[in-house]
């Protein structure tokens, strides 16, 4: 058991090793903006990604988002009392519940099953029948045109789900408040009890988790992707080696910042 430990960690440190030269590599491409042509080709590679990774996730975002709001808001009212401070003891559950820690995970969660599966297995093709080699035959860098796009797209992607999710939840909640609830609530008032309860750590927070976690998925579907070898099924255990690391990184990010700040 202790020799598996050991390959475990091993392998989870050179994963980190190499997403860290990822990193590297794509700040030391970044210069590579600055001349107007390279420009160009990263902006179309970039709003293409952003759309896929981002705007084409909103729908199952929106689902599970209803879904949610329905939830929570049903087991608020089993939790908390049915008086005139009712509205205020929600906006706190709420903010606990969902914003800080309910709403990152499926939001990142979202962007590992759809974004970067596909990035895992769009560069794992492409490294199995040597595309890159054909890219530097050209003259064009492959930092440029599929690490920077998925560095930068990855984290807005990820910023962007968190605040849709929100903002569809605290709808869906209203909805059910102005089913369920007689004390004549209006929207107003609901959102403003819930922006009290936010704080300005609370949004470095979200942000931190936004970015870094989208940072972190976008570097290992491209480092799980890169290392795919001659045979045809490496691209298949690249994703499912790539989704596990994602999932454990982003879960051990949301619960590690959470609990530093909030505890």
């Amino acid at each position: 058991m202790l020799n598996s430990i050991g390959r475990h960690t091993q392998r989870y440190a050179g994963v980190l090793t190499g997403i860290i030269g990822l990193l590297g590599l794509a700040l030391n491409t970044c210069p590579q903006l600055l001349k107007p042509q390279r420009r160009r080709i990263f902006w179309l590679l970039f709003k293409r990604q952003l759309f896929n990774s981002g705007l084409r996730a909103a729908s199952i975002n929106t689902m599970i988002a209803v879904l949610l709001g329905v939830f929570v808001m049903s087991k608020a009212y089993s939790v908390i009392p049915n008086n005139a401070q009712f509205i205020d003891y929600y906006a706190q559950f709420f903010n606990i519940m969902v914003n800080r820690e309910i709403g990152p995970l499926i939001s990142g969660i979202i962007l590992i099953a759809r974004s970067a599966s596909a990035v895992t297995a769009e560069m794992g093709q492409m490294q199995l029948y040597r595309q890159f080699d054909a890219l530097s035959a050209v003259n064009m860098s492959p930092a440029l045109v599929f690490l920077l796009p998925v560095f930068f797209a990855f984290p807005l992607s990820l910023l962007l789900m968190f605040f849709y999710f929100n903002l569809i939840c605290i709808f869906t909640s209203y909805a059910v408040i102005e089913l369920y609830h007689a004390g004549g609530i209006t929207l107003m008032s609901f959102i403003r009890a819930l922006l009290e309860q936010v704080t300005v750590t609370e949004v470095v927070v979200s942000i931190t988790k936004a970015l870094v976690g989208g940072c972190l998925i976008g570097l290992a579907s491209l480092y799980f992707g890169y290392n795919v070898r001659d045979r045809f099924t490496d691209v298949s255990r690249a994703i499912s080696n790539s989704n596990t690391f994602q999932l454990f990184a982003f879960f051990v990010l949301n619960v590690g910042l959470s609990y530093l700040v909030y505890l």
